[in-house]
């Protein structure tokens, strides 16, 4: 086996758990809704899936690991301020 090919499939054995694990969280996330529906810190909760199924993808699939420092810090700052508006909103509301 040459080392390409075991990189290739040392890469798509990485992808395959990546999207395992959004399915798993995003099962999590259903069970939480049935779970929680309606109650006090429930919004963190949710927060908390939706940013690491965030992460996941810009780790992933979207190469976050090997673009420039600048878009990378950008991207990781855009995939917090859902997740924290979320909670500001949920603490507003309350």
């Amino acid at each position: 086996m040459s080392a390409a090919h075991a990189s290739h499939q040392s890469s798509l054995r990485q992808l395959f758990f990546a999207w395992l694990g959004l399915l798993l969280l995003t099962a999590l996330s259903v069970w939480i809704g049935r779970e929680f529906h309606a109650q006090v810190g429930l919004q963190p909760l949710v927060a908390a899936v939706l940013w690491l199924k965030s992460w996941l993808v810009l780790r992933f699939f979207l190469e976050g690991r090997s673009i420039h420092i600048f878009f990378r810090r950008v991207l990781h700052t855009f995939i917090a301020i859902t997740p924290i508006c979320l909670v500001v909103f949920g603490l507003w509301h309350e």
